[in-house]
């Protein structure tokens, strides 16, 4: 069956997903990334991510302040998933046992499992890590293009969600919070070097491994910023990969993809602005 997100709630339409193993909290790679908002020649190449702990800083004694990190993409111009960008940063990453490649369950080694997390019906609650954290409890995963100043939460999970290149990465700890009052992380995601010209585009497929069997369907979904056009640019091999041409709504969307044939297919969507013309990509498997 076609392993997509769209079937979970809660909790799960937020997280993201397992790479790596748990490592200890302020563990950040000091040899990957930097500190802040992306600058200088990874400006428009790299992305930045924030993690804002919200009601874990302090729990348990153990302050958490908010993390704002430059991720440099090692290979500019190819595409990124969120769990990749997460990597790039330095930023220690642990999932849950239950699922394998499953929900982020930790980053930076938080919350840790000995200390209280209070939610609603259970104040002394620990995480385990081993079952798809609660949906009081939870990494709540947020994206912006860097453009604007406001947080988009997201729908899907980090690891089959490509980040937008000057963009941001946001991961915000939800405590006893409903879909309407999950909190933005407390950082203004504004890169000072995507300009009012500049146009940002992501595309991403929409399936857990990026991998469907012949004569399923899956989708792709795309986001774009400072925009005056987006439309599919190519699918390469050209043909089997399904139909993707044409414009595309802006600021973003979602198309089905039925694929003809089995093979590897990526496709390119296209962004043009007042200040040029940039591109992203995404890769479909069909076995």
């Amino acid at each position: 069956m076609r392993k997509t997100l769209s079937f979970l709630s809660g909790a799960a339409l937020a997280a993201g997903l397992l790479t790596s193993a748990a490592s200890p909290a302020g563990a950040i790679d000091p040899t990957k990334g930097y500190n802040g908002i992306c600058t200088g020649a990874d400006a428009l190449s790299g992305v930045t991510v924030v993690i804002d702990f919200q009601e874990l800083d302090g729990n348990g004694g153990t302050a958490a302040p908010t993390i704002t990190r430059c991720s440099p993409n090692p290979v500019p111009g190819s595409h990124r998933t969120g769990i990749k960008a997460l990597q790039d940063a330095g930023i220690s990453v642990a999932g849950v046992a239950q699922w394998g490649l499953g929900f982020v369950c930790r980053l930076e080694g938080r919350p840790s499992s000995t200390e209280n997390i209070p939610r609603t019906g259970n104040p002394t609650y620990k995480e385990a890590c081993v079952m798809t954290p609660p949906a009081q409890a939870y990494w709540g995963y947020w994206h912006a293009t860097g453009a604007g100043s406001t947080w988009t939460y997201s729908s899907y999970g980090a690891l089959n969600r490509n980040v937008v290149p000057g963009g941001f990465e946001g991961w915000s700890y939800s405590l006893n919070r409903t879909a309407g009052t999950n909190p933005a992380p407390g950082v203004t995601p504004t890169n000072p070097a995507v300009g009012p010209t500049n146009p940002t585009v992501g595309l991403s497929v929409n399936d857990l491994d990026r991998k469907i069997t012949l004569g399923q369907t899956t989708s792709l979904t795309w986001t774009s910023g400072n925009a005056t056009g987006v439309a599919a640019h190519a699918v390469s091999p050209a043909t089997g990969g399904g139909s993707w041409t044409g414009a595309k709504t802006m600021p973003g969307g979602t198309q089905n993809i039925t694929p003809t044939a089995k093979g590897t297919y990526t496709y390119t969507i296209r962004a043009t602005g007042t200040g040029g013309t940039v591109y992203a990509i995404a890769t479909l498997t069909v076995q």
